[in-house]
């Protein structure tokens, strides 16, 4: 079993009854920050913090009959529990530097409501309030609300211009949370096949991912290189070659896609995906500078590269001041 899954059912175990879902993102957020740990990454929505990655293993631990769900209508009144029949409790042991403060954050919350760890969360690390559907309540709390705008002002104003992204290393979460801080309105999908050994990467599971951040995702296999020349070229270590193959048969044919992406440009920041995390390793920068050189009205390319999971620490909500590099 993954590791973060025993953090996740031990969660629930220390708990001892049943917890809300919104409960069980903010008492993950919180230990994750005390313990300096990235077992989870996660996004602002509009209750705040939130995890797709927590999300899923719910959806994988409940189909494996190890958790019992109560619906409401709502993360508040939706409560998930142990069934104690399925999980072998020795299997889930933690270290022990996590164990101790798990329970102590699980301990030192219990008597904070669901409303008022929301609250509690939001003035901490308003990062996470930039989606909220419930900031209304803070309206007098005027040096909150300048935070929060003070945030929504440098994503805004993140450079206009065409951005390329690979998603090794990086949860989900870490992704869209890199995508947020530079306003990209529009994630463009360069693969040729839209398929990943990593679920959360396949075409329908990241276009709903996205769609909890606002970011339209859009698919153009045709800027792609073709599966069987990867594989003639890249297994002998001839990297130029594939390279120079792609500049000569594939980027005359992009003329159109290039209007496309300009266009999209001018509307909102647009994002180039593919999977390498060095953009030098990946055609999508082949063809972010074919568009600029076609469409020069694209004002700027630039490459994010993010800090992969096993380097990351979470322990400061992310920086802004170090954003749009």
């Amino acid at each position: 079993m993954l590791y973060r899954r025993k953090v996740f059912l031990n969660l629930i175990l220390y708990h001892e009854k049943p917890i809300s879902l919104i409960r069980l993102h903010k008492i993950m957020f919180l230990f994750l920050k005390a313990a300096e740990k990235s077992y989870y990454d996660f996004i602002p929505n509009k209750y705040g913090c939130y995890s797709i990655n927590l999300h899923n293993d719910k959806l994988v631990l409940l189909k494996t009959k190890m958790l019992l769900e109560t619906k409401g209508d709502s993360p508040f009144s939706t409560f998930i529990s142990i069934d104690k029949t399925q999980v072998d409790i020795c299997s889930l042991l933690l270290k022990k530097d996590d164990a101790l403060i798990l329970e102590d954050i699980i301990t030192s919350n219990s008597d904070q409501t669901d409303d008022n760890m929301v609250n509690k969360i939001y003035k901490a690390y308003p990062f996470y309030g930039i989606r909220s559907s419930i900031i209304d309540r803070f309206i007098s709390d005027t040096i909150f609300i300048k935070q929060l705008d003070h945030i929504k002002y440098k994503i805004e104003n993140a450079p206009r211009g065409l951005y390329t992204i690979g998603y090794e290393g990086l949860s989900i979460d870490r992704f869209i949370q890199l995508l947020i801080t530079r306003n990209i309105k529009t994630l463009v999908d360069v693969r040729i096949n839209s398929f990943s050994m990593r679920p959360e990467f396949r075409k329908n599971y990241i276009a709903t991912a996205l769609s909890e951040a606002g970011i339209a995702y859009i698919q153009l296999p045709e800027v792609g290189i073709p599966s069987s020349i990867r594989k003639e070229l890249l297994p002998s270590g001839k990297q130029f070659e594939l390279f120079e193959w792609y500049k000569k048969n594939t980027l005359p044919q992009c003329a159109d896609s290039a209007i496309r992406i300009a266009e999209l440009v001018c509307k909102g920041n647009v994002a180039l995906m593919c999977y390498e995390k060095d953009p030098k390793d990946c055609h999508r920068s082949l063809f972010a500078d074919y568009c600029k050189k076609m469409q020069p009205s694209i004002p700027v390319i630039k490459h994010i590269v993010g800090v992969s999971n096993a380097k990351k620490s979470i322990h400061n909500s992310p920086n802004l001041s170090h954003t749009f590099s």
